[in-house]
């Protein structure tokens, strides 16, 4: 696969200003403006040369690639890694002497572009979705791979959505990637439950509605049919989801089997396989006979497995059709509103059969509020775990969970269930647009097609729906205009000509055509061209969501010439299973890196513990930010915040309080202080202290 060197480039931020050098071996950390795979470069001068240490800031990437070292020699130097890391910034570590005249970076990456793009009026979907495209991006290079630092496997779980935001997120380039997937050969000893995910509409058809791929299709056909009339083994390593909780497999595997089986027909039908009809039909009909004598329980969809229904199974048995829609509002009230076992993996399963059911406003709310640490978080990609965690708070912390996981899929809920945008018919011939955009009033998408950029620009009034669509050469779409926008719908233009009028048509342009009305839309066809309809009636636009937060508009102090100083001396910790020691000093904490940071890790939080700034000179400050995101459940119990002119005589406590998941924000009167401190007043049996990044504003 083709992978593209973007050049040497210049750090964000460096935490000493350059050139810069020390009389003992020191730290230089540099900040990237977003997570990337790099190689990090560097010009020195010594008199006598040493040894030099780079690598990325994030500890994962040490699974795979041991820090780089190089021989600098006496003189003017300049050298680069030879190995390519990931992450938000680089960390070198200079010997005693050197001076340190320069560092920059090399991105490289998979050849494709950044073509699409989805904006709202809301900014915490426009970060999910950007969050996600780059979350995407960074998990490709010569194939799908779950995250770019630990691990780098091609599991088929990870790959169905990471091949599925592509269509939405980049230029046709990234299209050979899916194709590489959907052309694998299988596995069945390597998680087969996976390939269940990927071998019906979620990863073949997509992919074909996306490219048009027939021949490719040819040639995965009699491997797929092998696979599921004769290899598979119901029960048999089945993996569909982490977590710990209420796993429904039984219901989730046999929903997941019977998607399969039609999208096999749908294969057979296409590559003149129409003799292996009846026997697909016929396995698919023994599943639907007996799928609710087995599991439905009244209110929601259980096997014997478990002992309470889960929302994972229950959202596939909607989304794949066995589900019929008299049970939608039962599985809804008793399970997909009060369940949240889905891993941020699953929960793409879970949003769609939402948005299916016409519950998208509630999807939009769960999106966010599962989504709620990594939205404010300063980490530009998503990560693998929901608040960190391997389940829903039940287990326990797991400091080895990427920050940067290909499964998430904000970017693909957002264009193609809320939004509404999808083809149709294989290759874009013929596509949808049927928002669901619930309580959103403006939303710009674009969707970079086979057939060329599909645009999509909607805004809502209190009495208009606009809507316009561009409409590529050779394809044609299916527009709709969604009845639940309005609490009255009284006419839809085409321009200035009214195509329907209170439930009556009245004349369509020549080229568009009139397709349907019922309880969700009146839909159109139009051809190729640049089309703005109008709904016109009356529209309710109360959000039932909380607007979000403002952006910071003041500007951190500048905190490069700071000391940071704690009650106890820096230490370190071992990371993960593999036992890998990461260094955790009081510095780390002022750096500029979200990734480094300070942990006490003498003992869990107690009363008493202290982390103290010099800020080298009398400054005036009124808000003061502790970021522990990396070790998210590490705030601060209980705080207390006191200030100093000479760091010996302390101020009463100018602010008191208990921390924040994540990111702690404490705002007080204006102080004109040197000294800082922040004391720990609470205890945890369980987490330590930590302060991955601080700021004072």
């Amino acid at each position: 696969m083709a992978i593209k060197d973007f050049g040497l480039r210049p750090y964000l931020r460096t935490s000493k200003d350059l050139p810069h050098g020390e009389d003992k071996p020191w730290k230089l950390v540099c900040t990237i403006p977003y997570n990337c795979h790099f190689q990090p470069w560097i010009e020195v001068e010594s008199a006598s040369g040493g040894q030099i240490l780079f690598n990325s800031s994030n500890p994962l990437v040490l699974y795979l690639t041991p820090t780089e070292t190089c021989e600098a020699k006496p003189g003017v130097q300049r050298y680069e890694a030879k190995h390519w890391v990931s992450g938000e910034g680089a960390v070198y570590t200079i010997p005693a002497g050197m001076t340190v005249r320069a560092v920059q970076y090399r991105e490289t990456g998979y050849d494709t572009s950044f073509a699409g793009s989805f904006v709202c009026n809301d900014s915490d979907y426009n970060t999910l979705w950007t969050k996600a495209a780059r979350t995407a991006y960074i998990c490709m290079r010569d194939h799908f791979y779950d995250c770019p630092d630990r691990e780098r496997v091609g599991f088929w779980g990870d790959g169905t959505p990471e091949l599925n935001q592509c269509f939405y997120v980049f230029d046709t380039k990234a299209h050979a990637l899916a194709k590489e997937l959907v052309l694998r050969k299988l596995e069945p000893k390597f998680y087969p439950g996976q390939h269940l995910e990927f071998l019906g509409d979620y990863g073949l058809w997509f992919y074909y509605l996306h490219t048009g791929d027939l021949e490719s299709l040819r040639k995965i056909y009699e491997p797929t049919k092998v696979f599921l009339f004769e290899t598979y083994q119901f029960g048999k390593r089945t993996w569909f989801d982490w977590g710990k909780e209420v796993k429904d497999i039984a219901v989730t595997e046999t929903c997941f089997y019977y998607n399969c089986l039609g999208t096999l027909k749908k294969i057979a039908l296409a590559t003149g396989h129409d003799a292996d009809v009846p026997e697909i039909d016929q396995k698919r009909a023994a599943i639907q006979a007996t799928f609710n004598s087995k599991f439905w329980k009244g209110s929601y969809y259980q096997s014997e497995q478990v002992n309470a229904p889960d929302d994972r199974a229950n959202a596939m048995a909607v989304n794949v059709g066995l589900a019929e829609r008299g049970k939608w509002d039962a599985i809804y009230e008793n399970v997909l509103t009060k369940k949240t076992y889905a891993s941020c993996f699953f929960d793409r399963w879970v949003f769609e059969a939402l948005c299916l059911m016409g519950k998208q406003e509630y999807a939009l709310l769960r999106m966010v509020e599962r989504y709620k640490t990594m939205i404010p978080c300063s980490f530009t990609t998503l990560w693998e775990h929901y608040d960190r965690w391997w389940a829903s708070r039940i287990d326990a912390f797991d400091d080895a969970s990427s920050l940067n996981h290909g499964w998430n899929p904000p970017a693909l809920i957002l264009s193609q269930s809320i939004t509404g945008v999808a083809p149709i018919e294989p290759g874009w011939t013929v596509f949808q647009v049927l928002p669901k955009e619930a309580f959103l009033t403006e939303i710009n998408l674009v969707v970079p097609t086979v057939k060329g950029n599909v645009t999509v620009a909607l805004k809502k009034t209190k009495s208009e729906y606009a809507l316009s669509v561009t409409v590529p050469a050779d394809t044609t779409a299916v527009v709709g205009i969604p009845k639940a926008a309005f609490s009255a719908l009284k006419a839809i233009k085409l321009g200035s000509k009214t195509l329907w009028e209170n439930g009556t048509m009245r004349g369509v342009p020549a080229g568009v055509a009139f397709l349907a009305e019922d309880a969700d839309y009146v839909t159109f066809s139009v051809p190729p061209g640049a089309w703005k309809f109008r709904g016109i009636g009356s529209l309710p636009l109360a959000s039932s969501k909380p607007a979000p937060k403002p952006a910071a508009k003041a500007k951190p102090l500048e905190k490069k010439h700071w000391v940071a100083s704690a009650s106890v001396p820096d230490s370190s910790f071992l990371f993960s299973g593999d036992k890998i020691p990461i260094a955790v000093p009081a510095a780390s904490a002022i750096d500029g890196d979200h990734w480094t940071g300070w942990r006490d890790m003498t003992k869990t939080q107690y009363p008493g513990q202290w982390f103290q700034l010099d800020l080298q000179r009398t400054e005036r400050f009124s808000k003061l930010v502790l970021d522990n995101t990396w070790a998210l459940w590490d705030s601060p119990v209980g705080y207390a915040v006191t200030v100093s002119q000479d760091g010996n005589h302390w101020s009463t406590p100018v602010a008191t309080g208990k921390g924040d998941l994540g990111i702690t924000t404490i705002t007080f009167p204006t102080q004109t202080a040197r000294y800082v401190r922040i004391t720990q007043t609470g205890i945890s049996p369980i987490y330590h202290w930590s302060i991955y990044e601080i700021d004072l504003l």
